[in-house]
Formats: C-alpha cells, structure tokens, sequence
C-alpha cells in the first residue's frame, strides 16, 4: 500500500509538469522506442492529439509510453507497436502528454523524421522494383501498401510501414522473382508458395518487405487445395479480374498501377477478414479510401454485384459492419442489405462478433486456429463439401501440430 501511495504522489508531480522526461522501459514499442531511451514529452490539449501520435499515459499507477490508434471525442485507445493487446479506452485525466522527441545513445531525434526517412527509402525501391516490372513488361497492380497510402493521405506513414503487397501474373512470377532477388531481397522461405512469396532486405537500420501473391490472399496461404472451402474456380477469375481492373495514380510525380475503386475496397475488406477483422490501422485506411472516393449509389451497387458474382458476403460484411461502427463510413444500408448473409445471426455467433474487438491482435498460433475457424464456418460451400477439408493432410498435420504444442505447454 505505502508503494502504491508513493507511486500516486510521483506521477502526480510528473503530471503537474508541462515538460518532462522518462527512461524508456519494456519491449513494447519496438521499433521505435528501445529500452533505456529517454522520451521527452509534453502536455497537450485532448483536442489536438491524433491517431498515431504517441503518448504517455497513466495506467494502474504506472507511466506507459504507446501509440493512438483510435479516437473519438471522450476518450482515445492506446497500443504497444509490438503489443498483441490494446490498453482500452484511455479518457482525457489519464494523458500525461505528447511524445516529441526521443534521445538515443546521445543522439536526439524526432518520431515523425524516422517515418519520413523510412517512407522515403521504402518508395526509392518500390520505385526501382516496379520500373524494373514496367520494362521487363510484367502484368502486376500493387494490392496494398506505401503507394497507395501516400496517394490516399497524401502524406508519409506516421509509423514504421510494414509491406507492400503486390499481384503479379502467375506467368511472370519466376522473371519477378529474379528482379526482386537482383536487388538484394531474400525469401523468407526457401520454398515457392502457390499463392504469397515473401522478400524482404535491411536498409539503414529498416526493414523493406515485398509481398509477392499470385491470386489474392484471403484464405489460409499456408495451405494449398482449399477447394472444400471456397471455389479455386472463382479464385482464379477474382485473380484475372484483379489484374484487368487497375488503374494508373500519381505518387511523388511518378506512376503506379493500383486496383481501381471497386475492387479495391473489395480486396481490402478481404485482408481484413484474412486477419480475423481485427486491426485498427487497416480499417482507417479501408474508411479513407471509401470516403475519398465518395461513391454513389451505383457504385455501391456494382461492389455488391462483384461480392455476390464471387459469393464473398459472409466474408466482408462483417467488416462494413464494424467500418460503419467504428468509423461512420458512408455505407449505404441498400448495400448491405444486398450483401447480408442469409444466416446472418448463426455467422455473427460463429465468429463471436458481440466479443470481437478489432483493437488486439492474437498471437501467431491463435490467430492461425481463428482464421481456420472462420474460413470453415463463413465458407459458401455447403457443409457437406467443407468437411472433406479435414481429409487434407496438411490441415491433419496443423491440427496435430497444434494439440501437441497445447498438451506441452500445460505440462
């Protein structure tokens, strides 16, 4: 208790202070912040404070230093970079103020100059690497990614960016693969996947990674003859029309071929559903490019053909539920009613959509048995056919895998 007390009456002196410091403690900010750091940060009104801004807050009488990731007017949510768990609803009385600096082994730097650094060196190669694509005449569209984001916000990341997705031809896949492997990337895994090859290369201190995906990854990549719970048919003809439909945006004063509108928003609800609908910082992005296009009614419309065309409804509409949640998009309700599932309750309990929250990550083996989990139950297929899944001996071996590791960490 006389801890505790003591604790309360720092913090509170800390608190009463405009500008102050910290030692950094914990691994819950890397990259971006290591232990011993020393954070400088300063107090700033509720009102100016935005997603991506990294704050110091007061949770259960200690000081936490992580980054915003949702806002509204009463209260924000903060989380560790490197956190699988959000901190939850985090009201105005418990910010201690703004991170502004940071002081690094006698060197003092600024957040937002390593996102420009990283982001500028991250579009040097991807420029590199697509030029390369454009002579060598290969048939790709970038998915997602440093391009698109900069065309969209028409700003760099404020974080350290991640990947960049790219679909390319199966035909040109080995000829992609020899130019990307040219410029000093190395896979991540010595065997050719059917559907995403990943290549990755340490630039300055910073990771750069391609996605390579040979049809667009919305089921278990890890996996391949998934026909039991979704049509490799209408994967192959998504994959044609993916790469039929894209369209040419200006990045910095170059091009960049991207998906246009419609199947766009489509793709990008599909990665979320690939990531059991959780990520807070793919649903802003999904809400920005909505409402940046400003659709009509048409549009909506044609997005809804192509969902049912390719019977993706039980997938997605969860996430325009949780985008019109969340982030008021401006979804038409004619569009969802369009795409609602027919068992759209039976759905909404498979999933545990009352508990889902799109804030905290799963750890790697969670979110694996998760994402099998709801690729079983929201698959169009009937359930006869789904069933035969568990005769393929790579979902035999998973869920083998999974039990044993289970039965061990009990012991």
């Amino acid at each position: 208790m006389q801890i505790k007390y003591i604790m309360k009456k720092v913090i509170k002196m800390l608190i009463n202070k405009r500008v102050l410091s910290i030692k950094s403690q914990g691994m819950s900010m890397i990259p971006l912040l290591q232990p011993y750091d020393m954070i400088y940060f300063k107090k700033i009104s509720f009102n100016l404070l935005k997603i991506n801004d990294i704050v110091t807050i007061q949770l259960k009488n200690k000081l936490i230093t992580h980054r915003i990731i949702y806002k509204t007017n009463n209260y924000l949510i903060t989380k560790g970079d490197s956190n699988h768990q959000s901190d939850g609803k985090i009201y105005p009385r418990k910010i201690v103020g703004k991170v502004y600096q940071v002081k690094r082994n006698g060197k003092v730097f600024n957040p937002e100059d390593l996102y420009l650094i990283q982001s500028t060196q991250y579009l040097q190669e991807i420029f590199k690497i697509k030029t390369v694509f454009e002579n060598e005449k290969i048939d790709f569209v970038f998915l997602k990614g440093l391009p698109l984001h900069l065309y969209f916000e028409k700003t760099y990341p404020r974080r350290i960016y991640a990947d960049c997705d790219v679909l390319v031809n199966k035909k040109d896949f080995l000829k992609a693969e020899k130019i990307i492997k040219k410029f000093g990337y190395r896979k991540t895994d010595s065997k050719d996947k059917k559907v995403e090859n990943n290549y990755f290369k340490i630039i300055n201190g910073f990771s750069v990674v391609f996605d390579i995906h040979l049809e667009p990854a919305f089921l278990m990549t890890q996996f391949s003859g998934l026909e039991a719970l979704y049509p490799q048919k209408l994967i192959d003809q998504l994959t044609e029309e993916l790469l039929k439909n894209k369209k040419k945006v200006k990045v910095n004063g170059e091009t960049f071929l991207i998906l246009n509108t419609y199947y766009l928003i489509l793709y990008l609800a599909l990665h979320l559903f690939h990531h059991n609908f959780r990520g807070a910082f793919r649903y802003q992005f999904l809400d920005t490019v909505i409402k940046k296009n400003r659709l009509s009614i048409n549009d909506w419309q044609k997005i809804a053909s192509t969902i049912n065309e390719y019977k993706l409804g039980n997938f997605v509409y969860p996430v325009f539920i949780l985008l019109k949640k969340y982030y008021q998009s401006p979804i038409p309700k004619s569009f969802l009613k369009t795409i609602k599932p027919h068992n759209f309750m039976n759905i909404m309990n498979f999933i545990n959509f009352k508990n889902l929250n799109i804030f905290d990550d799963e750890p790697r083996i969670r979110a694996g048995i998760t994402r099998f989990k709801n690729l079983f139950f929201l698959s169009p297929n009937p359930w006869w056919k789904k069933v035969m899944i568990f005769l393929n001996l790579q979902v035999i071996y998973s869920i083998l895998w999974v039990v044993v590791k289970r039965l061990f960490r009990r012991k």
